[in-house]
C-alpha cells in the first residue's frame, strides 16, 4: 500500500468537530494536521451548521490559512435559502452545498429503508424534504442560489440531490458561469453512471471521488474510480475523502485514498493533479 505525500494537497469535503455525531478530530486538530502535513487547504463540511467563520479562528489560532468552510442547504438553515447562501458567502465561503440528507433524493431513500437520522439530523418528513426543481428547471430558490454563488466566485456543490436535478444543476451553473463540483457520484444516494458523469464534466462540471464513498457503497472500489478519471478527464476530477467520522483519520486518510488510485494504475502524475492541482483550480486557489 502507498501513501502519497500531502504537499500542496487540497480536501474539499472533510468533517470535523463541533457536529451532532462524534468526529475524529476537532477543526483546531485537523488544521494541525493539515500544516504538518504540508497541505494547502482543506474545506471543512458540517451537514447541520455552515463552517464559514469558525474555520477563520482557527486559522488565527494555527497561524496558517489552511481551513476553509461554507453552508450545506439543509433544514436548520432554512433550506435552499438565498439570505442564508448570501451571508455565507458575505463570510468567504468556499463551496455552497446544495440540499444532502434533507434532499428530496436522500429523504426518500432514508425513508424507505427505516431510516430516522443521518449524522445526528433528523430524516425529514415527504412536506419537509427539499426540491432544487420543479418539471425539471431549477425552482427560483435554486436558481437565486446557482447565480449568488457565481457573483460571488465560490463552488456550487450538489449534494445528495437525485441525479437529473443534478444535471438540471449543471446547466444553470453553466449557463451562469459558475463553478459546480458533483459531490461524491458514485456515493450509494447518487450513483452517476461513468458515462453521465463525461457529460456533466463536458459541461464544465468537476468530478468529486471520495474514500468515504469506497467504504460504504455496495460495488464501489478504487479500480472503478480509475476507471471514471481516465473516461473524465483528470484536469476535471478531484480526491477527497469524506472523512471525519470517529474511525477515520482525514489527513492520513487522504494520502492512503491517493496511494491506492497510485496502486489502481493512475500515474504519480495523474494522482497529484487530483490531490493538488485541479482542487486548487476549482477553488481559484
Amino acid at each position: 500500500m502507498t501513501d502519497v505525500p500531502l504537499d500542496g494537497a487540497i480536501d474539499v469535503h472533510v468533517h470535523s468537530a463541533p457536529d451532532l455525531v462524534d468526529r475524529y478530530e476537532s477543526d483546531v486538530a485537523l488544521a494541525r494536521d493539515a500544516v504538518d502535513a504540508g497541505m494547502a487547504g482543506v474545506v471543512v463540511k458540517s451537514h447541520v451548521v455552515p463552517t464559514v467563520g469558525r474555520v477563520d479562528l482557527v486559522n488565527e489560532a494555527v497561524g496558517e490559512d489552511v481551513l476553509l468552510g461554507g453552508i450545506a442547504l439543509n433544514g436548520s438553515v432554512g433550506g435552499v435559502n438565498p439570505d442564508a447562501v448570501e451571508v455565507a458567502l458575505e463570510l468567504g465561503a468556499a463551496i455552497v452545498w446544495l440540499p444532502t440528507a434533507w434532499s428530496a433524493n436522500h429523504a426518500r431513500q432514508a425513508r424507505a429503508a427505516g431510516v430516522e437520522s443521518f449524522v445526528g439530523q433528523r430524516v425529514p418528513g415527504p412536506d419537509e424534504q427539499l426540491s432544487v426543481v420543479d418539471g425539471g428547471d431549477l425552482t427560483p430558490e435554486a436558481r437565486r442560489v446557482v447565480d449568488l454563488v457565481g457573483e460571488y466566485d465560490a463552488v456550487l456543490g450538489t449534494g445528495h440531490v437525485a441525479p437529473d436535478a443534478t444535471g438540471a444543476v449543471v446547466d444553470a451553473c453553466a449557463e451562469a458561469g459558475t463553478r459546480c463540483l458533483v459531490n461524491h457520484p458514485f456515493f450509494r444516494v447518487v450513483d452517476l453512471s461513468i458515462e453521465r458523469q463525461r457529460e456533466l464534466a463536458a459541461k464544465g462540471a468537476y468530478m468529486e471521488y471520495c474514500a468515504y464513498s469506497v467504504e460504504s457503497t455496495a460495488g464501489h472500489d478504487v479500480d472503478r474510480i480509475a476507471r471514471a478519471v481516465e473516461a473524465v478527464g483528470p484536469e476535471r476530477c478531484l480526491l477527497a475523502t469524506d472523512f471525519g467520522q470517529a474511525e477515520n483519520p482525514p489527513v492520513p486518510g487522504l494520502a492512503r485514498f491517493a496511494g491506492d488510485l497510485q496502486d489502481a494504475g493512475l500515474s504519480r502524475a495523474t494522482v497529484r493533479r487530483l490531490v493538488a492541482e485541479t482542487p486548487a483550480n476549482l477553488l481559484g486557489r
